[in-house]
């Protein structure tokens, strides 16, 4: 799960870029902005990034290896939307442009346990339509049945061109590949 607290780290100071850029950038980045997904299981990944016209790109990396998804593929699980724990809420917290959630199965003395499953899931929002929500599922003992999905919409163009050039996992090829699929090169 580092991968996944560095792809937070990243994100967050993606969302707290300078606003001030100005007013072509504001309209950018309203809610119809783009959309930036990674879906994480195991040590494999995949890059989603939708544009403000409805464009998709994504690309699979794992195993120190990537390749770009077709369009078809690509528009097919956009459309999936990632599932919900069906663990039992354990703490939640709301405030404006803030939700936490955690649920987690607990043990036979209603403790939690590292031995049960677990989900975080995290939600910041801007005024101007960005949001950032992180969903990192601790499915069980050991690391196989982990999975974490972070989803980024109301981006602009300049914060979604720098989420593809960022991925490490992705090699320049399938970079270059997801920036000209949704007009960004």
């Amino acid at each position: 799960m580092r991968w996944m607290i560095a792809a937070v780290a990243a994100l967050a100071l993606m969302g707290c870029k300078d606003d001030a850029k100005g007013a072509e950038n504001a309209a950018a980045s309203a809610p119809h902005g783009y959309r930036m997904e990674i879906r994480a299981a195991n040590n494999e990944q995949i890059y989603l990034v939708t544009a403000p016209d409805g464009r998709v790109t994504a690309a699979h990396a794992g195993n120190g290896a990537s390749a770009l998804m077709d369009a078809n593929s690509a528009q097919r699980l956009a459309a999936v939307p990632t599932g919900a724990s069906n663990a039992p809420e354990v703490v939640s917290m709301r405030f404006p442009g803030f939700d936490l959630h955690i649920n987690a199965n607990k043990d036979e003395n209603g403790d939690v346990s590292s031995d049960n499953n677990g989900q975080v899931q995290l939600s910041m929002g801007t005024g101007n339509g960005q949001r950032v929500e992180i969903n990192a599922n601790e499915g069980g003992p050991g690391d196989a049945d982990d999975n974490a999905h972070v989803l980024v919409t109301g981006a602009d163009a300049d914060a979604a061109r720098d989420f593809i050039n960022d991925q490490d996992e992705l090699s320049p090829e399938v970079k270059s590949q997801m920036l000209t699929a949704v007009g960004l090169s």
